[in-house]
């Protein structure tokens, strides 16, 4: 049976500024003490919440644009004109290679229809369609194998077939294409819900990881549990207080602890009224 922290700790959710304020303070008391466990899992967990608060910078942004803005047409407009490049590219180089065997005869030229022939299946073993008309993420994985084949195994076809020319086009245009598709933000919420499960996650572990470092009753292991413990325990009571007052907890400035106004908080606290902190 699967056991989770979740089934032994209960903490509210904490938004992302009031985890990466905690994670700070957390590692700043474990440099003092020192505790060089508990130090060395809030670095880990600083720099998971860090690219979270970037990805969740980045959801605020594409959700309120609404309408695109003139970057992002752009950005659009590039990949659109690069696909359809890459796309009349790669029907080219099969039409090329059609066309040294539209004609052919099968006694004389049956070496040739056999190499033709071999290379179209290998290149386009569903057809060249099956390339040009998947999404913009799939046709690239696909490109790439294909120019990896045609600098690879297929590089002496290639030439034999007198295709270096549309060979060489594809290997650019697919350089062309992958730039123009990273430039445009394809960016899911499921991402950034992901990660900020992740850093809610290391939040438990840090609790957990206090909990049973000192885990005696009294004395240097109780001080030590409380003054590590006592960042979470403030920001939950704190979120805590928000849900009584039936507030959403605004979130905070990771760097100060101070709560940001409504307009410029990019995440929603979410709670359970029946979550207890650490240790009661």
């Amino acid at each position: 049976m699967l056991v989770d922290l979740t089934d032994f700790l209960r903490l509210n959710q904490f938004p992302t500024g009031r985890r990466l304020f905690t994670f700070y303070r957390v590692r700043e008391i474990a440099v003092n003490l020192p505790a060089p466990a508990i130090e060395t899992l809030a670095v880990e967990a600083i720099a998971a919440d860090e690219k979270t608060q970037a990805l969740e910078q980045r959801w605020t942004v594409k959700r309120r644009s609404g309408k695109p803005s003139a970057k992002q047409l752009r950005d659009q407009r590039s990949l659109q004109v690069a696909d359809i490049r890459l796309d009349k590219a790669l029907s080219g180089l099969r039409d090329a290679a059609e066309a040294l065997i539209r004609g052919a005869d099968e006694d004389e030229d049956k070496a040739l229809i056999a190499d033709v022939e071999h290379f179209l299946h290998a290149v386009f073993p569903n057809g060249v369609g099956a390339v040009t008309g998947a999404a913009y993420d799939v046709e690239l994985v696909a490109v790439k194998a294909i120019v990896g084949k045609l600098q690879g195994d297929l590089a002496p076809l290639v030439q034999k077939l007198g295709l270096g020319v549309n060979a060489a086009r594809i290997a650019s245009l697919a350089q062309t294409y992958d730039a123009a598709l990273k430039a445009v933000d394809n960016l899911e919420f499921g991402a950034v819900k992901a990660a900020r499960e992740v850093g809610q996650n290391y939040l438990l572990r840090i609790v957990a990881k206090i909990l049973g470092t000192y885990d005696e009753p009294a004395g240097d292991h109780a001080q030590k549990r409380a003054a590590l413990l006592a960042p979470v325990v403030k920001q939950n009571e704190a979120i805590r207080h928000h849900i009584r007052t039936r507030r959403s907890a605004p979130d905070v400035d990771p760097k100060t602890g101070e709560e940001e106004l409504p307009e410029e908080t990019t995440v929603s606290g979410s709670a359970d009224e029946t979550s207890t902190t650490p240790g009661g």
